[in-house]
């Protein structure tokens, strides 16, 4: 079985994050994009698998390209929301001959390797199989399948607290069993940028980009983040 691990991602200099940068007052939203882009790339760069970047926008390629740190498939998203986005980046891993595909955000800094393993491991048991890492705000930070199933992605209210089990509802209806790995965080606010800073390595560990643009950041930024203890 050939596994592939998909990074969805959008290039730093286009945009994101919007409610996030405005919360932290920031004026250097690329940058913070691009260190949660980089430590999230860092999670998975020592994986014995395929890897792949699924991108947007295209025009911005070669920026992906320079801050991925080891070779990987480069595919752009299609369609015009998350869910199709996904569903098409699925189909179009499948489709170039990969027959267990996980998907991960792009702003999970942390994300221990061992998840990813034990998914693509669950996948290579349970070919009949969702695998889904639930997110603590009701989303999921991971999706793993070995089949189309565009199902999954449909009518879900993406962005809200629904997102998990809706996704649980729809595998239910198609008879498709769900492996649930454990719990795990995205970084949409600036409590989860406090998170990062206290639960990694202070020097090479998870997380140490993003560590390294808190601790750079400007003093205001800093204290929306964590106060006056950083």
């Amino acid at each position: 079985m050939t596994p592939v691990v998909a990074v969805v991602a959008r290039a730093p200099s286009s945009g994101g994050k919007s409610r996030l940068i405005r919360d932290l007052g920031t004026s250097d939203g690329e940058g913070l994009r691009a260190a949660l882009l980089r430590d999230t790339f860092q999670s998975i760069s020592a994986l014995e698998c395929s890897k792949a970047v699924l991108l947007t926008p295209p025009e911005r390629e070669a920026e992906l390209r320079a801050l991925t740190p080891f070779p990987a498939l480069f595919l752009p998203q299609r369609g015009a929301t998350l869910g199709d986005r996904m569903r098409e980046g699925a189909h179009d891993l499948l489709g170039a001959g990969f027959d267990r595909v996980v998907l991960i955000g792009s702003d999970l800094p942390t994300l221990p390797a061992a998840y990813l393993v034990a998914a693509l491991d669950i996948l290579k048991r349970r070919t009949d199989a969702l695998i889904l890492g639930p997110a603590d705000d009701g989303g999921y930070y991971l999706i793993g399948l070995t089949h189309p199933r565009p199902e999954l992605f449909a009518r879900i209210p993406w962005g809200t607290p629904l997102v998990l089990q809706q996704t649980c509802d729809a595998a239910e209806a198609l008879g498709i069993p769900v492996e649930m790995l454990p719990p795990w965080y995205d970084v949409d606010s600036a409590s989860d940028l406090q998170r990062v800073w206290r639960g990694s390595e202070p020097l090479d560990g998870a997380g140490r980009h993003t560590r390294a643009w808190l601790a750079a950041a400007p003093l205001a930024v800093r204290v929306r983040v964590d106060g006056d203890t950083m």
